[in-house]
């Protein structure tokens, strides 16, 4: 993910992805993606947007969010464009969706759906998304969410250890670091089990989906995708291809 701020005027759309932990954007037009920028850690989405819109006013600007977020920014973002859109999982797309509870689908799960059938047209399609939580979505070759499975992300695996036990203390992962397959150490005992852990429950959901497209998305699924035994496709833009996708049936 690029961290250079493009405010060149080449690009009427913007791309707002805003996870739990980081704020993304990407520049777009109707045919191309441009830069993607993130916002650095602990900085309020906010004051990020501020640097990325400069004095700019976009045609279209699609946003999606996992955060509850302050209606002011929604109201600030609607002053710097002309067309903004809400994406969640009421949002119309290619996409068909028939979720049973009373929330919505999340806009960055609908997106990266609809990114998921943009790229791989007519195929049986798993998504697996690394962000503070692992989220594997299925979508099928007819364009249908078939469902979702959540479980702890790797961050907050960590934190759990420490913040429900007594003794064991915070371990910060870095990825160069060699991941024992059991630790001689406490630090090397909770990364085995944590980082492990998370490579076999992958190693499951491939083995059961063989035949079925497999991607790979979000901070850490290039690090996870080398420890599995089958190449896996890797794809940190998902969520923008199809957050491009609704930009693009707003704007015609």
């Amino acid at each position: 993910m690029e961290k250079k701020r493009d405010n060149t005027n080449e690009y009427d759309r913007l791309l707002i992805d805003l996870g739990n932990t980081a704020c993304k954007v990407a520049f777009a037009t109707n045919t191309e993606m441009g830069a993607c920028v993130r916002s650095g850690d602990g900085e309020d989405p906010h004051s990020f947007l501020m640097s990325v819109f400069g004095d700019r006013i976009f045609d279209v600007v699609a946003f999606s969010s996992v955060q509850r977020h302050d209606p002011a920014l929604e109201a600030w973002l609607r002053a710097r464009c002309r067309k903004l859109i809400v994406v969640d999982g009421d949002t119309p797309t290619e996409l068909k969706i028939d979720y049973q509870t009373s929330d919505r689908l999340g806009g960055d799960l609908l997106a990266a759906g609809l990114g998921a059938i943009t790229r791989f047209p007519k195929r049986d399609v798993v998504i697996i998304h690394f962000g503070t939580a692992i989220a594997v979505e299925e979508i099928n070759k007819e364009g249908w969410f078939v469902g979702l499975a959540i479980s702890p992300g790797l961050q907050m695996r960590l934190r759990a250890l420490h913040q429900y036990t007594g003794m064991l203390p915070l371990v910060v992962f870095d990825q160069d670091d060699q991941i024992p397959e059991v630790g001689i150490d406490t630090r090397g005992a909770i990364m085995a089990g944590v980082v492990q852990g998370i490579v076999y429950e992958l190693e499951g959901y491939v083995a059961k989906n063989q035949d079925k497209k497999i991607i790979l998305t979000g901070g850490d699924a290039l690090f996870f995708a080398k420890k599995l035994k089958t190449p896996i496709f890797v794809d940190y833009n998902l969520i923008f291809i199809g957050l491009a996708e609704i930009a693009k049936r707003y704007a015609e």
